[in-house]
């Protein structure tokens, strides 16, 4: 429990202090939508303004995390601090309908209630109409805190009734531990951490080894486009189609070619090697900086930012990298 409070002091000091004010002064907000992606402490920022308003020994502006109101929070016993998530895929309306009706009672041990709605992005359209008309009509005092990855997703009448704060991306060091907590390969987790910064994500493309298979998959070709080898071609057909099996799988393999031909300019220009996400394939990636100008190197690095757009206009997966592994090799030959 005591991780609760020193996670989210170290990874978002800045909230943390920002809703201590607003307790201090009696300033908290209705209703709050926090945003950001796994990880970051969007629960735990939520968990700690009930500890810091339910502690029963707070200490220069912090709850001690030990008390049995904290103790309770933490475990989710506490009558007064409600939290709510998907029940499957989706958030139901009697999901909502329950929290409305618990919220209606006055408070058991404070003045206050807290209810916490978790992927608040997957209520279902009923349990998003039933809590827009909880906001616009409150019964009682209460502090709610919605959490989502995808703003977008929120009602903008609902994202109209709340304070909306959208937490940073936790520091590389953080993440970095969440990604060993995880048990995601050393080797893997470098080039995830340059992928995104959602554990979430990270986990999803870990699921079947697809992630560790795409790595593999991309080096190989890397290792036959960087020597003007037309193996590279072949490569697209036999190794990484067998990989783009949905957009986001295509999206994500565009941009992990863009990371080893930026790995390429790093080493080129020198750049720290902690910045390179393949390290396993240095060996491949300083011969083609010995092969190749700085000049050359950065124009197949451009050649590939050029890719995403390209899946965006509805162009083939397949078109797109089979045309991009030409243009590489053609630029890699000319004088």
């Amino acid at each position: 429990m005591q991780t609760i409070l020193e996670n989210i002091n170290e990874n978002q000091p800045q909230l943390v202090h920002q809703f201590g004010l607003a307790i201090e002064h009696d300033e908290l907000a209705h209703a709050y939508l926090l945003v950001g992606p796994s990880g970051v402490g969007k629960t735990q920022l939520a968990q700690w303004v009930a500890m810091r308003l339910f502690c029963l020994h707070v200490k220069d502006g912090q709850p001690d995390g030990t008390c049995e109101e904290c103790q309770r929070i933490s475990k989710q016993l506490h009558p007064d601090v409600l939290m709510i998530e998907p029940d499957g895929r989706q958030i139901k309306v009697d999901q909502v309908r329950y929290l409305k009706s618990e919220f209606s009672k006055s408070a058991v041990e404070g003045s206050k209630k807290i209810f916490i709605i978790r992927d608040a992005d997957k209520m279902t359209v009923s349990a998003a109409n039933s809590l827009l008309k909880f906001l616009e009509e409150p019964s009682g005092e209460f502090v709610a805190f919605l959490l989502t990855t995808n703003k977008s997703a929120i009602l903008p009448t609902i994202q109209s009734r709340t304070q909306i704060i959208d937490l940073p991306p936790l520091k590389p060091e953080a993440f970095n531990e969440l990604l060993r907590q995880q048990e995601i390969p050393e080797n893997v987790a470098v080039l995830a951490a340059n992928l995104t910064n959602s554990i979430t994500e990270v986990v999803e493309l870990m699921q079947e080894d697809w992630l560790v298979n795409a790595k593999k998959a991309i080096e190989q070709w890397y290792q036959a486009v960087s020597q003007k080898d037309m193996q590279a071609f072949v490569l697209v057909q036999t190794a990484i189609m067998k990989l783009a099996n949905n957009r986001e799988h295509q999206q994500v393999l565009l941009t992990m070619i863009m990371l080893i031909w930026r790995d390429t300019m790093f080493v080129a220009s020198q750049e720290s090697t902690t910045k390179i996400s393949y390290q396993t394939v240095i060996d491949a990636i300083n011969k083609a900086v010995l092969q190749y100008s700085t000049r050359k190197i950065t124009a197949v690095a451009q050649l590939t930012l050029t890719t995403g757009k390209l899946l965006d206009q509805n162009v083939s997966f397949q078109n797109i990298v089979e045309q991009l592994t030409i243009r590489i090799i053609d630029q890699l030959k000319e004088g």
